[in-house]
């Protein structure tokens, strides 16, 4: 049962959200949200597609003190298995323009798709971004990065809003803290609501050969066909964490409905109606089992979220 505190936040969400034409889900499963397709619902879920209703959706939270969650495209995300509390807004606004060599583009565009559109438009410098399963807003939040480029190499700007005072900044990369999947939205409340990159004029057919070399590594290594979140743990400096975790025996590694990929060691696997609570068990036996074999304490990449609860995982 919900504390009362909770219950009435939650009413007067309701509540407004009805006044101000604001469509909620009440105890909406999140797991066909995310990437791994685990984890319990939310208390009230809401999809915005447009900059205006996000931050309609946020404000909502703002006024009636409800917590809130932000959901991209649910890559690099383990949901818990009791779900999360409060408000959960799903971020689909996708506006996007160019102009010359900048792009300019809403938090919930997928990076995919921008970067097809930067392929059409011949911009270079987001090739990379094809082997990011997450949104613009995620990637940033999270300095992503494959095939030796990263966010930082391409933000010029981002637009964020703070729930503290509803008020909105704009922050230039030098003030967004970035370094290795790091950056300062990891460790503020600060909503990522634009992003403005600096990219280069290029040659289209280049630029696509670039992005299907990428496309073309990616399905070689990684395990698409399975459900999964994306890298499991950063890699410690001057190593892979897939090979540390390779070494140590624990390709195929099983605990539960979670397994780690016979593919590549740094990911996670989750079989249908898979639990939250088995990703995190055997994600704790490989750091713990990494750090006995080779003295190195490997660090989740991903994000575990909502509501964990000292549920003892599958055998």
């Amino acid at each position: 049962m919900r504390a009362s505190g909770a219950s009435t936040a939650l009413a007067r969400l309701d509540a407004l959200a009805v006044d101000r034409g604001v469509a909620l889900e009440p105890d909406a499963p999140l797991a066909p949200y995310t990437t791994l397709r685990v984890g319990g619902p939310a208390d009230r879920l809401t999809t915005a597609r447009t900059r205006d209703e996000l931050l309609a959706a946020l404000g909502l939270a703002r006024e009636t003190g409800t917590p809130f969650f932000l959901l991209g495209n649910g890559s690099d995300l383990v949901v818990a298995d009791a779900g999360i509390r409060g408000l959960v807004v799903r971020n689909r606004a996708r506006a996007l323009r160019t102009d010359g060599p900048t792009l300019e583009a809403d938090a919930g565009a997928a990076m995919a798709m921008l970067v097809k559109r930067c392929t059409a438009d011949g911009l270079a410098g987001l090739e990379f971004g094809i082997s990011i399963p997450g949104s613009l807003g995620g990637a940033v939040w999270a300095n992503a990065g494959a095939h030796g480029g990263e966010m930082a190499d391409v933000v010029r700007r981002v637009e964020a809003w703070d729930p503290a005072d509803g008020s909105l900044r704009q922050l230039a990369a030098g003030d967004c803290a970035f370094a290795y999947r790091e950056s300062r939205f990891k460790h503020s409340s600060e909503v990522i609501l634009a992003a403005t990159l600096d990219l280069q004029r290029g040659d289209a057919a280049r630029i696509a050969a670039s992005v299907d070399e990428h496309q073309a590594v990616r399905r070689a290594t990684q395990p698409l066909a399975d459900q999964n979140a994306g890298s499991v743990f950063r890699n410690p400096p001057g190593d892979h964490a897939g090979r540390l975790i390779d070494a140590a025996g624990l390709k195929g590694a099983r605990i539960g409905t979670a397994q780690v990929s016979d593919l590549h060691a740094n990911f996670i696997v989750t079989d249908r109606g898979g639990r939250a609570a088995d990703v995190l068990a055997l994600g704790d036996r490989v750091r713990a089992a990494v750090a006995e074999r080779f003295g190195i304490e490997l660090e989740y990449e991903i994000e575990f979220v909502g509501e964990w609860q000292p549920v003892e995982a599958a055998p």
